[in-house]
C-alpha cells in the first residue's frame, strides 16, 4: 500500500513539483511575468486547495477506491486539455480542473496510512509517502528539460497525464481500499468549526500558512533565481535536483524524529523544522551570488528544513481532530496548505520583482522564523488517538 500510494503521490505531484524545472521556458513561451508564471505553476495547486475538503467528506463516506478512480479520470483529462491549450487562459483553467481531480490522492493515501500504521510509525510512514512529492521534483530536474527540448511544454504535460493515469489507477486497485468509510456514520458531517476548535488546531494551521509560503516560493522561483545569479540551464537543473533530493530525505528524517517518545514529539519537531528553514533561507540570501558551490550548500540546507515539514502538519491535524474525523481533519489542513500555496506564489513573484532575489530570500527567512515562534505556542502533544481513519 505504501509503495503504490507513494507512486500515485509522485505522479500527481509532477505538475506542481516538476514543471518548475522548466519555469523560464514556460514564461518565455507564453510571455509571462514572474507573477504570471507563479499563477500557471500553482493553478493545479489551487484546484486541489478548493476541493480537498469535499474529498475529505467523500473519502470519509465512501472510502478511497471509487473516489480515486473518478479523480484520476478528471486530473488526466484536465492535463490533456492543458497540453493542447492554445492560450495561457485555457492552460490555467485546465490545470485548475486537473487539481480538482488530483486532490483525492493525498486524502485517500493519508487515510490509508492512518489505517495501516500504528501511532509510533505513523509520521515516518506518512513521511515516506510524502517523499513522492519531492521525488516528482527529482524526476522533473532530469526529465522536464529533456521533454521540453524534444516536444515543448505540450510533451511535458502529456507525460504528466500518462503518469497520473497509470499510477492513480494502480493505487485505486491495490491501496486505496484501506481508506475505509467511517465506522461512525452519524459523525461524518462534523462541522468545520468543531475541527478548527480542536486543541491547538488553529495555531497548527497558522504555522502551516507561514511554512507553505516559504516552501512554495522556493519551489516556484528557485530556478529563475539561480539563473539570474549566473548559473546555466544545466547547473540550475542540478540545483533544483539537489533541493528535491534533500527535501525527500528530510521528510523521512523529520517524520522519524516526530515519532520518537511514542508520537508525542510532533510540536517540538515543527519548531525545529521552522528554525532550520529560516537558517537555510538566510544562507540563500547571503550566498546566492557567491558561486555554484555556495549555492548548492545553501539550497541543501534550506531544503532540509523548509521542504520536509508537510507530513508533520498532516499527521498532527489528523491526531488533534475530533475522534472519527481523521480524513476531514487532514483535509482541513491540506486545504489551508494548498490554497495558501496557490495564492502566495504569484504574490511572491511580484515581491521578487520589486525587492530582488536577496530581498526575496531574506523575506522567506523572516516568515520561517515567525512560523517557528508560533509553533512554540502549540499545546503539548498528548498521546495520539490511534483510531482508524474516518
Amino acid at each position: 500500500m505504501l509503495a503504490v500510494a507513494s507512486a500515485a503521490q509522485t505522479a500527481t505531484a509532477l505538475v506542481a513539483f516538476a514543471l518548475p524545472a522548466i519555469g523560464p521556458e514556460i514564461a518565455a513561451h507564453y510571455n509571462l511575468s514572474l507573477a504570471g508564471l507563479g499563477l500557471v505553476l500553482t493553478a493545479n495547486v489551487l484546484g486541489q486547495g478548493v476541493s480537498l475538503l469535499t474529498m475529505g467528506v467523500v473519502v470519509g463516506r465512501w472510502g478511497g477506491r471509487l473516489p480515486t478512480v473518478c479523480g484520476t479520470v478528471v486530473v488526466t483529462g484536465g492535463l490533456l486539455v492543458a497540453a493542447f491549450a492554445p492560450s495561457v487562459e485555457l492552460l490555467v483553467l485546465a490545470l485548475f480542473v486537473s487539481g480538482l481531480g488530483a486532490s483525492v490522492i493525498p486524502i485517500a493515501s493519508m487515510g490509508a496510512v492512518f489505517s495501516a500504521f500504528p501511532v509510533y510509525r505513523r509520521a515516518w510512514a506518512l513521511g515516506v509517502r510524502q517523499m513522492g512529492v519531492p521525488l516528482a521534483g527529482v524526476i522533473g530536474a532530469f526529465l522536464m528539460p529533456a521533454l521540453e527540448r524534444a516536444g515543448g511544454v505540450r510533451l511535458a504535460l502529456l507525460v504528466c497525464a500518462a503518469a497520473t493515469a497509470v499510477f492513480g489507477l494502480l493505487f485505486a486497485a491495490y491501496g486505496a481500499e484501506l481508506a475505509e468509510p467511517s465506522r461512525i456514520r452519524q459523525r461524518v458531517r462534523a462541522g468545520l468549526g468543531r475541527i478548527v476548535q480542536a486543541p491547538g488546531m488553529a495555531r497548527l494551521l497558522l504555522v502551516a500558512v507561514f511554512y507553505i509560503v516559504v516552501l512554495q516560493s522556493a519551489l516556484t522561483y528557485l530556478v529563475p533565481a539561480v539563473r539570474d545569479a549566473g548559473l546555466s540551464t544545466f547547473w540550475s537543473s542540478l540545483v533544483f535536483l539537489a533541493m528535491q533530493v534533500a527535501a525527500a530525505i528530510s521528510r523521512v528524517l523529520w517524520g522519524w524524529l516526530a515519532d520518537r517518545d511514542g508520537g508525542t514529539r510532533r510540536s517540538r519537531t515543527l519548531v525545529e523544522a521552522g528554525w532550520a528553514s529560516a537558517l537555510g533561507a538566510a544562507l540563500l540570501a547571503a550566498l546566492l551570488y557567491a558561486g555554484l558551490a555556495a549555492v548548492f550548500i545553501a539550497v541543501i540546507a534550506f531544503a532540509l528544513g523548509a521542504m520536509g515539514w508537510n507530513a508533520l502538519v498532516y499527521v498532527s491535524a489528523g491526531e488533534r481532530g475530533p475522534p472519527g474525523h481523521t480524513a476531514q481533519s487532514v483535509a482541513v489542513a491540506a486545504t489551508v496548505i494548498f490554497t495558501t500555496a496557490a495564492i502566495s506564489a504569484p504574490a511572491a513573484g511580484a515581491v521578487a520583482a520589486a525587492l530582488g532575489w536577496v530581498g526575496f530570500w531574506s523575506l522567506c527567512a523572516g516568515l520561517a522564523a515567525i512560523g517557528a515562534i508560533v509553533a512554540r505556542g502549540l499545546p503539548a502533544d498528548r498521546a495520539p488517538n490511534a483510531a482508524p481513519a474516518a
